[in-house]
């Protein structure tokens, strides 16, 4: 079979497209679990390839005999269109990713989506490929006779050593990046065990969390392109079994890795400042970056979302960072529940206090299957009809304290605010941080990259 794998464009915040572009993991691993099938894979990545208008996408749907398409919520709206197209041409889908899975009644809404890959994907998808009966196959849904069919649930793996490398050659590197620096991306673990309202991880996940050993991912790690500079860890709390990272950290110094490539990953606040050996240990051995979801700087509001630590814990975990030469790319949500538009902007005017050094804001949204959805249809902040095939990733629900149109203004300013603050990056204690700490000297290699290729370009899309 000819096997066209596509991975749709990914809406990310205003101007964040132009900062990072990662390769698509979840794609390249599905490859690796079939390579050895005799089946010819190709993957499309539309965020590269973005060119493709209706014409030229259905000349290429047609030159295969199944599409498989990975799907989040904020690209339903694109996924059905391509659905849509395949289905003019005869061509089977699968769906498979986040949305499918906790929303799967999808494919008795829209006849164009032919079959839905629940949960991970890597042994249905390659029981469906080598033949096995479609009733058979776990985690499958799936039309027979003009009628839906859901089989059980796939159990999860729990041993992830024993998951396939992803086929890293089926795309061209060259494109993607960490804040223009040549980078890659790698997986490490699956799931978190905490319950954030907000967050459809948990719930993919069905709350389970899954390692992959530290010798496992440095093998991983030595497979990636070379023309890789860094790399960007996936994992959802990639910092939560500190004995298993400090691990990690004596291997990437062994094998010189730490000499030849910089590291990024998502933590948490609390996880960093319980543990600054850990931090020490994760710069030593290369790590650059911590992206971290602080979401807000309000109590309640962190209460609410079920993180649990304060702001003393914020500040202390910022000055670790800091102090191991470590920079802070905080993540925020625009209209938590009990925020009013004041207490939004006293968290920008912080975000520079603390000296966090990027960030991104995204709307508050009640992803399908949250704590959150359930919250939001009972109050009637959103209709319990609200069609995601809709959504064009503006805001979607009105809050006890914001309307929508409140959410999306302080959207905008948030960037403004932040990135188009020149004195705040020239003549504050960031760019000292960043000339005269010996620990953030990696920066100097990366500058000239990030100041060319990227920054100006970034503004400017910001005005």
């Amino acid at each position: 079979m000819k096997i066209l794998l596509i991975y749709p464009p990914f809406q990310v915040g205003k101007g964040m497209g132009k900062v990072m572009l990662s390769p698509p993991l979840s794609l390249l691993t599905l490859a690796g679990a079939v390579s050895d099938l005799g089946h010819e894979i190709e993957i499309l990545d539309m965020n590269v390839d973005y060119n493709y208008d209706i014409d030229k996408l259905t000349l290429k749907i047609k030159q295969f005999d199944l599409v498989g398409i990975t799907c989040m919520t904020n690209t339903f709206k694109t996924v059905l269109n391509i659905c849509k197209i395949a289905k003019k041409c005869n061509i089977p889908t699968i769906l498979g990713g986040f949305h499918p899975t906790l929303v799967p009644n999808i494919i008795e809404d829209f006849k164009c989506i032919d079959m839905i890959c629940r949960g991970e994907g890597e042994v249905t998808f390659r029981e469906l490929l080598k033949g096995k009966p479609k009733n058979q196959i776990l985690g499958l849904s799936f039309r027979e006779n003009g009628a839906v069919i859901h089989n059980p649930d796939r159990p999860f793996k729990n041993n992830l050593n024993r998951l396939p490398f992803p086929k890293n050659d089926l795309v061209d590197p060259k494109p993607y990046h960490y804040i223009w620096v040549p980078a890659w991306v790698c997986e490490t673990s699956r799931g978190c065990p905490f319950n954030c309202n907000f967050c459809c991880v948990t719930q993919f996940h069905k709350g389970k969390y899954r390692t992959k050993s530290p010798n496992r991912v440095i093998r991983e790690l030595l497979q990636l392109p070379n023309t890789t500079k860094l790399v960007f860890f996936t994992d959802d709390n990639f910092s939560l079994q500190k004995k298993r990272i400090i691990r990690i950290c004596e291997l990437l110094e062994k094998t010189k890795l730490s000499k030849r490539l910089m590291f990024v990953c998502q933590s948490r606040v609390d996880d960093i400042a319980n543990n600054p050996d850990m931090v020490q240990a994760m710069s030593k051995a290369g790590f650059i970056c911590f992206f971290l979801g602080f979401e807000s700087f309000k109590q309640i509001s962190l209460n609410n979302m079920q993180k649990q630590y304060n702001l003393d814990k914020v500040r202390k975990c910022i000055k670790i960072c800091h102090k191991n030469g470590i920079m802070v790319f905080g993540s925020f949500i625009i209209g938590n529940i009990g925020e009013t538009v004041e207490d939004t902007w006293k968290t920008f005017k912080l975000m520079k206090d603390l000296e966090i050094d990027m960030m991104m804001t995204n709307p508050i949204t009640p992803f399908p299957a949250t704590p959150l959805y359930d919250e939001a249809v009972k109050n009637g902040w959103i209709p319990e009809d609200f069609r995601w095939e809709k959504w064009d990733i503006t805001p979607v629900m009105n809050t006890p304290d914001m309307t929508i149109d409140q959410i999306q203004d302080l959207l905008d300013e948030s960037y403004r605010f932040f990135y188009n603050d020149i004195g705040y990056f020239l003549f504050g204690k960031k760019l000292l941080r960043l000339l005269f700490n010996p620990k953030f000297w990696w920066y100097r290699h990366v500058a000239f990259s990030v100041l060319t290729n990227g920054l100006t370009k970034f503004l400017i899309k910001l005005d």
